[in-house]
């Protein structure tokens, strides 16, 4: 065998070795225990659901804002929510739309722009301009920051939910807490 065929056959065992070790399938959508960034794949639920925010209400959290859906493609209604995760108070905003495809073909453009790191939260480069003073946060350090009040989100049957967090982790954490507590009703 030639020098080149062994280090072509080595390389390929290699990327197969690491594609092995660090590819995982759960099977359920995503575990938020076993990565600290889930991929966005992973925060998408497919439940035989349709949800509406009474659902979210008779789940234990409160009702807060009700949102114009008019400018958000598909949605169907829209809330501003609040509930306890670990003795916290947070916040979610939930848009639903007919159907779980609708949700994710439809609202994920716009959960993208609402929420982690990079949201939008200026007015005037908005696409979805419902609420948005909802989706900024001041942070009070030496000096005032405005930024993204939700860090991340998830889909789960026909709804997306923006989750209240400083960051992708934070917020997929509690967007995990409402899912778990979905899954078990």
């Amino acid at each position: 065998m030639s020098t080149t065929i062994k280090a072509l056959a080595f390389t390929a065992l290699l990327l197969t070795a690491l594609a092995i070790g660090c590819g995982s399938s759960d099977g359920n959508g995503g575990d938020s225990s076993t990565s600290s960034e889930p991929e966005t794949d992973a925060r998408i639920f497919d439940r035989e659901t349709t949800l509406s925010g009474d659902d979210l209400v008779a789940l234990g959290m409160k009702s807060g804002k009700t949102y114009d859906v008019s400018t958000l493609p598909g949605g169907v209604e829209a809330r501003l929510l609040y509930w306890r995760v670990n003795n916290i108070a947070v916040e979610y905003e939930a848009r639903f739309y007919e159907t779980h495809q609708d949700a994710v073909t439809q609202g994920t453009a716009p959960a993208e722009e609402g929420s982690g790191e990079d949201a939008v939260i200026d007015e005037d480069e908005a696409v979805y301009k419902e609420g948005i003073r909802d989706r900024r946060k001041v942070f009070k350090y030496p000096n005032s920051v405005l930024k993204p009040k939700y860090g991340a989100f998830g889909i789960y049957g026909n709804m997306v939910v923006l989750c209240e967090g400083k960051d992708d982790v934070e917020g997929w954490d509690r967007c995990s807490a409402l899912i778990e507590a979905l899954d078990n009703r």
